[in-house]
């Protein structure tokens, strides 16, 4: 791996870190925070909803941007808007709970410019098995970032609240702290990050496959003075022109039955991640001042202890369930290991599966047990559980970059990122939160918020189940989308392995592929496949 390719990588894994810190640091004081504002559990899940309604509504435009732009520009510009509102949502009064949660939804524009961009930029930079280990580790980020959230959120406000007993705000000192690193990340980004050309790595591992160095493809078509990466002439493309053709790739995403399926679950699977990794450390507590006849959870004196152990516990199980995943399917895929002799090009789509068939009895003991105050195991299976959550979210994206052609893998993230945000966790927090208000009515004692909490992740529960059914199906529809994308690839080249380039052009700013598909219709689109030399 080249050394500028792995400081980017590392940037941009940072940059990944700090977001879902910025998550979580509020669910780490969310009992302090329901204290302060005084609001409802319903109140407290929307904190959550509204920041994903607004990461979900500039998703897609981030995606479609992206697409077209300067991809570094798009990420520097929400990493300025998120470490702003960040840091302003620290300083709101008791009385403009309504500021609060404005800003937190600002927030959410500020990530939204980067969780779309991010995965397209590393695919375009990384091929083959490298894609895969590189977005492994990138999305370590996710547990390593949401446990870090709850520790450094609870932990920071213990310090600020230490041998005072009267200090109603000294939680907002918890989510001060990610707003600072996040400097760091944009000084950081600004100079160590270049912008690739799309579809590189695609070209680059293709060239590897045929034997033929890529810069030799290229001097048997073009003028020596092309540059290396590139494989196309470099022209200048107008800014209508390059918002073009979006109803063109919304199109060719709903005829992709592969992403439609895998979408389906992977939102199921974040409705249920979303709703228990912002429920279950106050779920907890109360369970805990409920055993202890404490008459309020915030009265909790080892609140600090909840959100270290299940900080933890995410961390761990996170990166135990990614790299377990990514290598699983890496090596079913090749027929290697313990899968010798059984390679299966659908292994992503089956690792997805088969961690939502595990997750799902594991989730429903898990709160059984904490119910009955056995609360070690409850945590190790809470552990297990989270393993199983992790296992999808490296070879799901890594299953969308390989169906989904280069130039429309930025609207593809952002549609994925739209549908399973607005279906999972923007709503699965506040829809648990209503239920249990529901169910508990006018009783405010920890046992009968902590009962309500219970009855109301039943929904999660059976949605785990679904999203295992949705990555069967993916599975099933899988080998034929992946068949189109290589068509893609190989019409790209041509049938000599040379790039081609008649009538193609490319900005010379951003390394973008012009998206004009011309008067076909959708129908004709298999037909695309073999009759042009960028567009499906």
């Amino acid at each position: 791996m080249e050394n500028k390719k792995l400081v980017c990588l590392i940037i941009l894994f940072a940059i990944n870190l700090l977001n879902y810190m910025d998550r979580f640091t509020i669910a780490g004081v969310l009992n302090d925070v329901i204290k302060f504002y005084n609001i409802d559990d319903k109140m407290a899940g929307f904190l959550q909803t509204v920041f994903i309604i607004f990461f979900m509504l500039f998703a897609p435009i981030c995606g479609c941007l992206g697409d077209r732009f300067n991809r570094k520009i798009i990420i520097l510009i929400g990493e300025i808007v998120w470490v702003l509102a960040v840091f302003a949502s620290s300083f709101i009064p008791q009385n403009h709970f309504a500021s609060f949660v404005i800003l937190r939804g600002i927030v959410g524009i500020g990530e939204a410019s980067y969780a779309v961009v991010a995965p397209t930029f590393l695919a375009d930079m990384f091929g083959g098995k490298t894609r895969s280990r590189v977005l492994m580790f990138f999305y370590f980020a996710i547990p390593v970032g949401s446990g870090l959230g709850y520790v450094i959120g609870s932990y920071v406000a213990s310090i600020a609240k230490a041998g005072r007993t009267d200090c109603v705000d000294c939680w907002q000192w918890g989510i001060r702290a990610t707003p600072l690193f996040g400097v760091a990340t944009i000084i950081a980004l600004i100079f160590g990050v270049d912008e690739p050309v799309r579809g590189q790595a695609d070209q680059e591992e293709s060239g590897r496959i045929n034997g033929q160095n890529e810069s030799n493809n290229l001097n048997n078509r073009v003028n020596s003075s092309t540059p290396a990466n590139e494989d196309v002439i470099t022209a200048p493309t107008s800014f209508k022109n390059k918002l073009s053709n979006i109803y063109q790739d919304l199109v060719y995403l709903l005829e992709n039955q592969t992403f439609i399926w895998s979408t389906i679950a992977y939102t199921a699977v974040v409705f249920s991640t979303g709703t228990l990794t912002w429920w279950a450390p106050a779920a907890i507590e109360e369970a805990i001042a409920w055993h202890h006849n404490i008459s309020n959870a915030s009265a909790v004196t080892d609140t600090e202890h909840v959100a270290l152990t299940f900080g933890g516990i995410t961390c761990a199980g996170g990166i135990i369930g990614v790299a377990v995943g990514t290598v699983a399917s890496m090596a079913w895929k090749r027929g290697i290991s313990c899968f010798s002799g059984y390679s299966n090009q659908r292994a992503d789509p089956l690792v997805s599966a088969i961690g939502s068939f595990l997750a799902t009895p594991l989730l429903f003991l898990s709160i059984k047990l904490i119910d009955l105050n056995f609360i070690f195991l409850a945590w190790l299976l809470l552990f297990l559980t989270i393993v199983s959550l992790c296992l999808n979210w490296a070879v799901n994206v890594d299953m969308l970059m390989a169906i989904i052609v280069p130039h429309r893998r930025g609207i593809a993230s952002a549609v994925q990122i739209l549908i399973s945000h607005a279906f999972g966790d923007a709503s699965g927090p506040w829809i648990v939160g209503a239920i249990s208000d529901s169910v508990r009515g006018e009783d405010k004692t920890p046992e009968a918020h902590f009962h309500s909490l219970v009855i109301a992740f039943y929904l999660p529960n059976v949605l785990l189940f679904l999203s295992g059914v949705g990555f069967l199906l993916a599975a099933y529809t899988l080998p034929k989308d992946l068949k189109l994308a290589e068509d893609w690839r190989i019409n790209r080249r041509g049938t000599d392995g040379s790039a081609q380039l008649t009538g193609v052009t490319q900005t010379a700013d951003t390394g973008h592929l012009p998206l004009d598909d011309g008067n076909l219709s959708p129908s004709n689109r298999l037909n695309q496949y073999h009759n042009e030399a960028f567009d499906p």
